[in-house]
């Protein structure tokens, strides 16, 4: 067997080990979100030939906005940075126009196949156009064969046109068509569901609600809430930055603009653009010289840089705007981020405070009950009660202020309480029971009781159970079997006990005689009673004020502890019957010293046969 444990306990530290070098070799996989913005990065990389940052950062914030005032700033976002955008597709279309890509041998090739298809395409529209007028002019018989004619021309068009279609696709591709790559972009921007003020419908099963909107006061939900205010702080942080970055850049892309546009109004010259590339189908002449723009050409040129400073003007105002707005946006959140904060704090101060007042509490029970007598030891169970039941509600108090009231607080209480009830019936009623107990007409250590039938001494008085000593029944109860007998303290609640402790343990017991045919009853009689009274005497008073003390003041009913007697004939003489009071613990003692006096009073009265004295069970308890 050790043998097996040790080949278990080897295999579980080789894969311990193996698995913790897979931990170390993907460590650097945890980054996620790193991974995915530099995937999302790359899939984007086309679109970066016009900047649409500012668009995509205002689409990313917008579904943070939670409340009304967030969402109009989303709003006033989405439409600045789209008018940025709009500007700087424009102003990229332009920058296309004018300064074409630069060719590379690819594209070089890619442009003298569409210079050739075109050139074929022209060459085919005129055969096409021609074949057209002669078959309108020529006679019946003339017209199957022009017309075969003309279907080949025209399919040969079309195959030009498809020829120079492809290699235009494939000039974009290789990036020699700026403009129509552009182009490209802004029909997909035109179309987007932003651009034209399509909302996305929600779709199915909307998540759960931002912890932003909590109304909850308690200390987990006010966190949450700060949490992801301080996130999106720093979010709307960044995109101001990026904002105000994008407005330098192109305010010193307009001031470049500018001093060569003031430059070129001094010398009335073309500065900043390109030479145009002339293909190699057209060279230039080897020596030719570059010529002086015309009037018209600066004219133009210097028109299309105005409008360029024009729309770098707005869009340096879009930026400035949106930075402003992110700024606005920044300060509310700010606000809201103070009000969780204190909500928080004042959170922690009622979960401190508790805490105080439950150990506080916790202090002065122990206290209290360190400064009991020594009799009073069975309050020490109490003790522990209370102190537990602090405890727990303090937890609870605690609990409720960290996590909050669950929204069917109610429902979930009565179905918990339902179920323990049921589940917990015999426990609860046990514990319910000790307070029972433990009151004012309850039982104590060292009580004679009786409970469910059967009688003894209470050893111990628990929060659950009772521990009895047994006797048996009263007749016995000088003589203790040694048995404990435990009961559940439900019996408090749903039976009944007797307490023969509580007025002094009396009982009382019956002396019975008989007298021959022959004595004389009556002398017989009157002398039993008057031993039985005159060793009774005191007990019978001292139980008659005891039963005045637990009887309620209203009560009018008196009660008389003296003794009894009854005289009844018989067949074999008459039988004297004397009731007494006694208490339970003496009975014993006193059936005996009772017994011994009658005796002597018989042989003293000369009384024969075998006259017999007994005592009987005790009849009655008072």
């Amino acid at each position: 067997m050790k043998g097996v444990q040790k080949l278990v306990l080897g295999g579980l530290i080789a894969l311990l080990l193996v698995v913790l070098a897979a931990v170390i070799y993907t460590r650097s996989w945890s980054n996620y979100r790193d991974r995915l913005r530099a995937i999302r990065v790359a899939s984007h990389h086309p679109s970066q030939i016009v900047d649409t940052h500012a668009l995509e950062t205002a689409q990313q914030l917008a579904p943070l906005a939670e409340t009304h005032a967030e969402q109009e700033y989303a709003q006033e976002a989405l439409r600045l940075a789209d008018h940025s955008v709009d500007l700087a597709f424009s102003a990229a279309l332009a920058d296309a126009e004018e300064n074409p890509a630069p060719l590379t041998p690819q594209t070089l090739e890619i442009t003298a196949r569409i210079k050739t298809g075109e050139t074929n395409l022209a060459a085919d529209q005129d055969l096409v156009a021609a074949l057209t007028g002669k078959i309108a002019k020529a006679r019946a018989a003339a017209k199957e064969a022009l017309q075969e004619q003309f279907d080949l021309a025209n399919a040969q068009l079309e195959l030009d046109q498809d020829e120079i279609d492809d290699a235009h696709q494939d000039l974009i591709r290789a990036g020699g068509d700026k403009h129509a790559t552009v182009q490209n972009l802004l029909d997909q921007h035109e179309a987007s569901e932003q651009h034209t003020g399509k909302a996305s419908a929600p779709a199915p099963g909307s998540p759960a609600p931002s912890p932003e909107l909590t109304k909850s006061s308690s200390l987990t939900p006010n966190i949450q809430a700060w949490l992801s205010l301080h996130a999106k702080e720093k979010l709307l942080l960044q995109a101001q930055q990026n904002a105000l970055a994008r407005e330098a850049n192109l305010s010193a892309s307009r001031e470049a603009l500018e001093k060569e546009v003031n430059e070129e109004k001094a010398q009335k010259q073309i500065l900043h653009h390109k030479p145009k590339v002339v293909l190699p189908s057209n060279p230039r002449p080897a020596n030719a010289t570059a010529q002086p723009p015309s009037q018209l050409t600066f004219l133009q040129e210097l028109t299309q840089d105005q409008k360029t400073l024009s729309q770098l003007g707005k869009r340096i105002q879009d930026e400035q705007q949106l930075a402003a707005l992110y700024g606005n946006w920044i300060a509310f959140v700010k606000v809201r981020e103070h009000a969780f904060l204190h909500e928080i704090l004042l959170a922690m101060f009622w979960v401190l405070l508790i805490a105080v007042c439950v150990l506080a509490a916790n202090q002065l029970i122990h206290r209290f009950f360190s400064e009991l007598p020594p009799e009073a030891r069975h309050l020490h169970t109490v003790r522990a009660a209370i102190l537990i039941s602090l405890q727990v509600l303090g937890v609870i108090l605690v609990l409720l202020v960290v996590f909050g009231v669950p929204s069917n607080f109610g429902t979930i209480l009565a179905l918990a309480g339902a179920g323990l009830t049921v589940a917990m019936r015999d426990f609860i009623l046990g514990f319910a029971g000790w307070f029972v107990l433990m009151g004012k007409d309850g039982i104590r250590p060292g009580d004679w009781v009786e409970i469910n039938g059967v009688g003894g001494e209470v050893l111990e008085v628990g929060p659950f159970r009772t521990v009895l000593l047994e006797t048996g029944n009263w007749s016995d109860a000088a003589h203790p079997t040694g048995r404990k007998v435990t009961f559940v303290n439900s019996f408090a609640i749903e039976g009944h006990y007797f307490n023969f402790s509580t007025s002094g343990q009396w009982l009382w017991d019956e002396l019975q005689v008989l007298v021959p045919p022959e004595s004389d009853p009556y002398a017989i009689a009157e002398a039993i009673q008057k031993i039985v009274a005159d060793d009774t005497t005191a007990n019978a008073q001292l139980a008659e004020k005891e039963w005045q003390r637990v009887v309620p003041a209203f009560s009018k009913q008196t009660f008389s502890a003296a003794p009894s007697m009854s005289v009844r004939p018989t067949a074999v003489g008459v039988n004297v019957q004397v009731r007494y009071l006694t208490r339970a613990r003496e009975r014993q003692e006193v059936r005996s010293r009772l017994y011994r006096a009658v005796v002597e009073l018989l042989h003293q009265k000369n009384v024969p046969g075998s006259a017999a004295a007994e005592i009987s069970q005790p009849a009655e308890r008072k």
